[in-house]
Parts: C-alpha cells; structure tokens; sequence
C-alpha cells in the first residue's frame, strides 16, 4: 500500500499544476487559530514555552534562605513514537495527496504551500523518541531561570558534592540533563559532571516498570481506556471529527485519522517555535483541539494519574527519595535534579493531590471545568521541585513549585507558599514509613 502512493504522489503533482493554480487563486481565508490555541491544547505534546513561568525573580521570605533543592524533570520536546512516525509516513501522505488532488481545498495559499512541501522523509521509525534542538532549548532556559531564582542554592561552577544529576536510560534524559547542565554551568562544563549508572527500570525514577501488578491491573487492563474509548461517541468528538472532514472535504476520514492528524500537529508545533504551527493543525478549530485533548487527559487520568489507588500509591520511592534529600542531617547533596518520563511526574502529581477534581474523571465530563489537564500538568520539560528553606526561629519550610509556579498541596497552609517541613512530613508519613513497594506491586496469582 505504501510503495502505492509513494509512486502515485509525485505523479499527481505532475499531472494536476493547472489544479494547482486553480486553488492558489480562489483560495480559502487562512486558518484564524491563534498559535496559543494549539499550543495549550497539545495534552502531553504541548511545548515548555507555552506554560513556562519568565517571572525569574527570587523567591524570598522573610527570615529564610533556600539551603536545599529536589526536582524532578520531564525530558524536553522529542520525536514520535515509532508507531506513529511509521503510521504518519504512510497514512498522512495519503491524505496529503487527496487534498492536493482537490480543485478548491480549503486551505489559503500559503498553507497550500505548507501542505504541498510536508513531508517525513527526514524522519526513520530509529529516530523514534530522540530528543530534539526545542528538547535542548527547553532544559537549557529552565536551568537559566531556576539558576537566577536560587543563585546562592545553584552556582555556576560544577561541584559533585553539591550537585547530584541522574537520568533514565534514554537519549531524551541523558540529553536532557546534559542541556540543564549546559544552563547552569555552561556548554564547555558539562563533560566534567558525574552521573550514576543510568537504568531502565530505576527504582526512583522509573518505579512503575518495577510493578508488575501496576502492569497487570493498569496498564494492559484493557478497561483503563473506557472512558477514553467511551468519549469518541460523545458529541463534542463526534464534533470534532465532523469538523474536520468538513474542512478537508473528506468524508471517509475517521476518528484515527483525525487523531494521527492531531498528534502530527502537536510534535510538529512543539518542534518548531520560529515558524507557523503545522499545518495539519488548520484543519482544527478550538472546539475540536479541546475535545481531542481531553481524550487524552482521559487515558492518562485513568493509567497514570487518580483513575487506580495503586497508580499513585506506587509513586511512594520517589517521595521517600525527596525527604532524604531535604530532611536528613547530612544529605547525599544540596542540590539533586532527576530526569525522567511523563508516566513518573503524573503518578507523583496525583500522590501529591495535584490537580485533583473532585469526583473521577469520565468521558461525560467535558464541560466540567476539570483540574487535570496535561498540557498544564505535563507538557514537555514538566518539572517539580522541593526546595528547603532554613529560617531564623522558626523550623525548616518546603517551598514546592510544579511548573516553576508555587504550589500549595493539601494539608499544608493555604494561605503561605511555604510549609512547614515536619508538616509536609507528616502528611506523607505513609509514603516514607510504610512504602512497602514489593508488597504492593506484588501480581496477584
């Protein structure tokens, strides 16, 4: 099928320059969607900038001053899965020869233009998740103002026993935290930083590959994606992909093509911030982004996020880590930063109580004016951290940004950005005292 439209494509494009013209002179009126549309609306493809807090001033309260800091960090903007670069090399040049075949599509002249020069050629499926310049650009900015946040806490001259850096086993961490160090201690430093062994299933950054019953009951539980399956047949999809076969004046597209569509845009837009948005966004307007990504807050609401107890209980390592690292009398290093993946940021978010609705999320609530969005909560670079401040009469407080944005999480003062540490410790007793990992991950028989 393939090797089909890769002969039948240039030959359309041959054939029809007369087609062509036709549609370059009547064309229709340019897509009116703002780039900050489609960019918030990317779910967990939406690019850093489009969240990221430029406020780089300190924080500063009275009598304290910052002594350590635990983050946590989402590698930056990558390529596609292997799954989709193949689908997208493949499906989306057929479209794409459908709608230059048209007399008239719906498209103006320049994004015409956009659509007859796309093409994937300089994508493989062995390219699959590498993390790109945007990915590097990412990592680099966000150093630069977490570094002028806390200057004192974050030099600018490398010292492994004040800094600790790790990364999964991956190209998009490793690359990821070579970026962060770039904006930190600058590009000509980074080769003198001392990373431990990075691994597959690390046991703080990766705790769920781990959970052999997180796998059995969540993950291939084929019920995790009802409400995700359940809301293509609700209106506002079916909407959406009204919409768009409107638009392209393809009848016969389905819900998978309007979703591959979607996905195309969003890697497309988050790759490139110089130029226009993909063009395969203009077949959208607001209405059907929005319903297309809250598709994708329902898969990982219910895989990654508040759908299982188990899912976020899990998570409890990775919390344990934090308090050794800001709540123990000599610590491993003032300054710990981890890179990782969207499932492990998701899962500690809702072991926090982050972006938590108040009833589960379901495909009938749309309109519900949810919390959990994840192109707020976890677009590329997503981050976390935990930073300790030592303060004059008073004991230690906990300033916890997500997004480089204070976060006050439940239990702890809502009316103070800091809280207290014994507080925040006391909260999460559970995840520190009783983190039997093994026993909870344990598959049932």
């Amino acid at each position: 099928m393939l090797s089909k439209y890769i002969w039948f494509i240039p030959l359309l494009l041959i054939l029809t320059p007369k087609q062509s013209q036709l549609a370059t002179a009547d064309a229709a009126a340019c897509s009116n969607l703002e780039r900050h549309e489609i960019e918030r609306r990317l779910s967990t493809k939406t690019p850093y900038r489009a969240i990221a807090n430029y406020n780089d001033s300190a924080p500063l309260y009275d009598g304290c001053h910052p002594t350590r800091i635990w983050a946590i960090i989402r590698h930056g903007t990558r390529n596609p899965s292997k799954a989709v670069i193949l689908h997208a090399k493949e499906r989306l040049v057929e479209i794409q020869a459908r709608l230059l075949a048209q007399s008239k599509p719906n498209l103006c002249a320049d994004e015409l233009k956009q659509l007859r020069q796309w093409s994937w050629a300089h994508i493989d499926a062995d390219d699959e998740k590498l993390l790109v310049a945007e990915g590097e650009d990412e990592l680099i900015e966000l150093a630069e103002r977490m570094q002028l946040r806390f200057p004192s806490l974050l030099p600018d001259l490398y010292n492994p026993e004040w800094f600790y850096m790790k990364y999964t086993a991956t190209q998009r961490t490793l690359k990821s935290a070579q970026s962060f160090a770039t904006g930190l201690f600058g590009r000509h430093r980074i080769h003198a930083i001392n990373y431990p062994q990075p691994l597959h299933r690390d046991p703080v950054l990766r705790f769920y590959k781990l959970c052999s019953r997180w796998k059995t009951d969540v993950d291939k539980n084929p019920e995790t994606m009802f409400n995700a399956r359940s809301f293509y047949a609700e209106p506002a999809m079916q909407s959406a992909v009204a919409h768009v076969r409107s638009i392209t004046k393809l009848m016969d597209l389905t819900p998978e093509d309007v979703q591959l569509m979607y996905t195309v845009c969003a890697f497309e837009t988050a790759w490139q911030r110089r130029r226009p948005p993909s063009v395969w966004c203009r077949f959208f307007n607001v209405a059907a982004l929005s319903a297309l990504e809250f598709a994708e807050d329902l898969e990982y609401y219910w895989n990654d996020g508040y759908g299982y107890e188990l899912t976020h209980r899990i998570a409890c390592p990775a919390i344990a880590d934090m308090f050794a690292a800001i709540d123990t009398p000599r610590p491993r290093a003032n300054a710990t930063f981890y890179f990782t993946h969207s499932g492990t940021l998701l899962k500690m978010l809702a072991h926090l109580g982050v972006a938590r609705d108040e009833r589960p999320l379901t495909h009938k609530d749309f309109e519900s004016g949810r919390l959990w969005r994840t192109s707020e909560i976890d677009a590329f670079a997503t981050n976390l951290a935990f930073v300790r401040y030592d303060c004059i009469e008073r004991e230690p407080r906990v300033l916890v940004m997500h997004q480089e944005r204070a976060v006050r999480l439940p239990g702890c003062p809502q009316d103070d950005d800091l809280c207290p540490l014994s507080t925040l410790r006391r909260n999460y007793a559970d995840s520190v005292e009783r983190c039997d990992f093994e026993a909870l991950c344990q598959a049932a028989n």
